[in-house]
């Protein structure tokens, strides 16, 4: 946490810079606020901090808040936040870039919780991972599913501007994958968590495949197999399915009558339902031939948005990096599943299962946002 020589000297160093930026003199800087141009240099040169109301005076000067005349870029944290349907993740970086506090919070997808409970839980995560840091201090990027949508991601950024970070910016979860595993090149990014979206990343254009939520795409998330592995239960039940150990799984989850479990179903919602895709892999992994078949309806999905993102890239002649993201990737049916699906065109495919949190890919982010501001000034 800086201290107050550290804002003492801040105050020196962007009193120089941003009076530099204007093209103005100490002379005539200090001619404007009613001060000698003795006592300017001071300022510049020994860190000495005037009062306040000559801080309000410089600040005005140079249109700026009161907080940007004590910036310490020596003493910048990053903040990255990468929100998903079913958790949040917080992760603080202090300026050497070690991680000195991690959060995890509630799924914040404003298509799944509504905009003002997704602010509430990024502001209370803020609150609390940023606790013995100046929000001053921070620069912070957002990368939050549902967010493609601009005027989402502008209510959220309106949100993070009036708690005066020292800068911040709000996007979509996948451009925190982009940032952790395609970092500058060129290639495919894949969501595989409570919902499902692939990105075409080319230097000429970023495309969406999906991602248009629950309601729209055809299959492939933890929600769409969770759904089904429900919808099995149920079949069972009314005699218009097999039963199975799949069904026999998800009777030891409750101790409901059906309608019971009906109502606790809807009321817990994506998240709920997105639970049950783990008793699809387990039973699919023992043999189970429901769970199978449903596993391989949805691998099929997620194959089939693989090779419209690979059209992309028919005039390359390498095999295209393929970046894998989201809760799913840590089934290990998925991968021999998916390879099996897509047949010979693994072959154009260079998949891989991003090894880091996503969330790094926000702190990145946040660090390229810092580096181009400090350039542009």
């Amino acid at each position: 946490m800086p201290n107050k020589n550290d804002y003492e000297k801040a105050f020196s160093i962007n009193v120089r810079r941003l009076r530099k930026k204007l093209n103005i003199t100490q002379k005539s800087l200090a001619d404007n606020i009613g001060y000698s141009e003795k006592t300017v240099s001071k300022w510049e040169t020994e860190g000495s901090v005037p009062s306040i109301e000559a801080l309000f005076r410089v600040a005005n000067i140079f249109r700026v808040s009161i907080l940007e005349l004590f910036r310490c870029d020596e003493a910048i944290y990053y903040l990255g936040i990468d929100g998903g349907g079913t958790k949040t993740e917080f992760a603080l970086s202090d300026p050497n870039g070690k991680i000195v506090c991690r959060l995890f919070m509630d799924g914040c997808n404003p298509n799944t919780v509504g905009i003002e409970r997704a602010k509430c839980i990024i502001e209370d995560g803020v609150v609390q991972v940023c606790k013995d840091v100046p929000l001053s201090s921070v620069v912070v990027y957002a990368g939050i599913a549902g967010c493609a949508s601009e005027s989402y991601a502008d209510e959220i950024k309106i949100m993070l501007e009036k708690m005066s970070f020292a800068a911040c910016d709000v996007g979509s979860d996948n451009n925190n994958i982009v940032a952790a595993g395609l970092g500058d090149n060129e290639g495919i990014t894949m969501i595989l968590g409570t919902g499902i979206c692939a990105y075409v990343v080319k230097k000429e254009e970023t495309k969406r495949i999906a991602g248009w939520g629950y309601l729209f795409d055809n299959g492939g998330s933890s929600f769409h197999i969770g759904r089904d592995a429900i919808n099995a239960y149920f079949s069972a039940y009314d005699g218009s399915g097999e039963e199975t150990t799949l069904v026999q799984r998800i009777k030891k989850t409750f101790s409901y009558s059906n309608s019971e479990f009906l109502k606790y179903l809807y009321n817990g919602g994506n998240k709920l339902v997105s639970s049950y895709a783990m008793y699809v892999f387990e039973e699919a992994e023992k043999g189970d031939r429901v769970s199978i078949a449903i596993l391989k309806k949805h691998i099929a999905e997620i194959a089939r948005l693989v090779r419209a993102s690979l059209s992309h890239f028919s005039t390359y002649d390498e095999r295209i990096p393929i970046i894998l993201g989201g809760g799913l990737t840590n089934q290990k049916l998925l991968l021999p599943y998916l390879t099996d699906e897509l047949g010979n065109d693994i072959k154009k495919c260079n998949i891989q299962v991003l090894d880091v949190p996503p969330v790094n890919g926000a702190l990145e982010l946040a660090k390229a946002l810092w580096r181009k501001r400090s350039q542009n000034e």
